[in-house]
This record gives C-alpha cells, sequence and structure tokens, in this order.
C-alpha cells in the first residue's frame, strides 16, 4: 500500500529528527558540565573515530587539566586499544587466504606479500593459488605476478581441488590464496567460504580493507566476512583516505587485528606491518591536512 509505505517514512524520518535533537541536548548539557571533555570529545569525532570509540576514550580520561596533555593521553589510549598482530606471515608463513569486497587490493597485495617472502626466503618457499572463477584479468594479473616473482601459480575452482592444490604445495614454507573480490551482498560467498573452511584448517584468513570505504560499509564488509574465521585484516589505500578514523573504529569495534597496512601501487615497497602508534599518527596527520585544505577552501571576504 503506499499510504502506508509513506506513512512509514514519515514516522522513521520524525523518528530519526526527535532522536537527533535528544542527541543535540544530551551534548549541550554535557558541554556546560564538562566543557574540557565536550572539547576532547570533538576533537576524537574530527579524528574521524565514531560517537562509541569516542565516549569510551573520553570516559577514561580526567576531569580536569591541561587540554594538549589530555588529547596526547587520548591518542596512547587509543594506540593502547587498537588491535594489530605481530608480523606473522612474513615471519612464520603458512597457508595464507586474503578475502574481502571487489576493489581493495587483494591481488597486489598477494604480490606484495609474496615478494618480501621471496626477498627473506627465496622462491623456492612460495606458491601462489587463485580461487576467483569469475573474473579471467584477475588469473592473469596473479599470473604476471607469478611469472615476475619466478612463482607457481595454480587455480583451484572449489574446495577438492584446492585440498589437492594445497597437497601438491606442502613443500612450501608460504602458499598465499588470491579469493574472488565480490561485494559482500553477493550469494556466491558462501561458495568461497565453503572452499576456504572445507576440512583445510591450516588455512589462515586475513580480510583485506580499504581506508576509504564508509564506516557503514566497512561494518557491513566485516559482519559479511566473519562467516569464515578471520585471523587479521589488512588495511590497503591508506594514500586515498583522508581519513583513517572510521576504520580503526571498526578494527577496535570488531576486536579484529590488523596485520599490514599498505599505502601504495608499489611491489613490494608499498606494505608494512601494522604498528597502533604509527596508525594513530598518521591518522592525527591526516586530520591536520583535512582541516588545513577545509580552511583554504573557505571563501575569502575582501573589504570594500
Amino acid at each position: 500500500d503506499p499510504a502506508l509505505s509513506d506513512m512509514r517514512r514519515e514516522i522513521k524520518s520524525m523518528r530519526g529528527l526527535l532522536e537527533q535533537q535528544l542527541t543535540n541536548l544530551a551534548f549541550s548539557q554535557a558541554a556546560r558540565k564538562h566543557p574540557l571533555k565536550t572539547r576532547l570529545f570533538q576533537a576524537l569525532r574530527e579524528l574521524g573515530l565514531n560517537p562509541p570509540v569516542s565516549q569510551d576514550i573520553v570516559r577514561r580520561l580526567p576531569e580536569t587539566g591541561d587540554f594538549d596533555a589530555l588529547w596526547q593521553q587520548a591518542l596512547a589510549l587509543l594506540a593502547r586499544a587498537l588491535p594489530v598482530t605481530d608480523d606473522d606471515i612474513l615471519s612464520h608463513g603458512g597457508v595464507v587466504a586474503l578475502v574481502g569486497p571487489t576493489g581493495v587490493g587483494k591481488t597486489t597485495t598477494i604480490a606484495k606479500l609474496a615478494a618480501r617472502f621471496v626477498l627473506r626466503h627465496g622462491q623456492r618457499n612460495v606458491a601462489l593459488v587463485t580461487t576467483d572463477n569469475y573474473r579471467i584479468a584477475a588469473h592473469e594479473q596473479l599470473r604476471t605476478y607469478g611469472r615476475i616473482l619466478g612463482l607457481p601459480v595454480r587455480a583451484a575452482a572449489d574446495a577438492d581441488e584446492l585440498r589437492a592444490v594445497l597437497t601438491g604445495f606442502k613443500d612450501r614454507r608460504l602458499v598465499l590464496i588470491d579469493t574472488a573480490g565480490m561485494s559482500q551482498r553477493d550469494v556466491r560467498l558462501t561458495e568461497q567460504f565453503a572452499a576456504l573452511t572445507a576440512g583445510i584448517e591450516a588455512i589462515k584468513t586475513y580480510l583485506v580493507l580499504s581506508a576509504t570505504t564508509q564506516a557503514s560499509g566497512l561494518v557491513e564488509v566485516v559482519r559479511a566476512f566473519r562467516a569464515v574465521r578471520l585471523n587479521g585484516c589488512i588495511l590497503t589505500k591508506l594514500d586515498e583516505a583522508a581519513g583513517l578514523g572510521g576504520v580503526l573504529s571498526i578494527v577496535l569495534q570488531q576486536r579484529l587485528p590488523v596485520a599490514y597496512v599498505s599505502d601504495g601501487q608499489r611491489v613490494p615497497e608499498d606494505m608494512r606491518p601494522a604498528r597502533a602508534p604509527g596508525l594513530v599518527s598518521r591518522s592525527v596527520a591526516l586530520m591536520h591536512r583535512t582541516g588545513q585544505m577545509l580552511k583554504n577552501q573557505q571563501p575569502r571576504v575582501s573589504g570594500g
């Protein structure tokens, strides 16, 4: 019924407006009672952190003190809270699969990991596998990287083929699996998950997240890919992001350890192990740069 649908939309809009007004009222009351904490909360929001994460950090700060000192304390709390992993893949190897939506840079990240492992341990210790049966270009890209690095590349269409391929590569210290990039809403995701979880317990799976994705989209991605057990995540496209607060909020709330960060297309230079203080420092630098850009874009009023 169109009339009923219109009524529901109107009620939803009114509810959203009321919730916003209540939020503004609560914020105004908090600002009067705790002006310093309110200022710190606003600064954390400017960093891009979502309200729950910002509130949790502010809650652990003293009621009074110097703003700059408390700001540094807030950043230190954020760095300590961020989950990161050690350089596990490049140190210990194993069977590693990268999953994630289309366009986040999984294949390039595979190449970076492979190249770094080759530099440390030699070509004989690395192999590449693709389970992407939907895009011919993805196969070719991985095979091109394989030729450049001198590594074998195999394709696996299902769980049985993947098991056979991994058996053939059991002498390799690191086997990297490139999976199909698809939307978190794609029903074919279940096929990918089935291949990665069908009795092959040795596979470690990392979710590749683009720092340019909106926070709401990141939440949806993480929830969808939680269907396969995730050992951590890799953050890409840091060089293209306007801010990092959104993605840092998500990995913190989802307790998804960050293993590596990538900030460019060069193989293997533009990738490094994740370090919490470095991520926070970069986030602050981006906040200042974005703020300066907005300031410079404001129209200037000339005198008459």
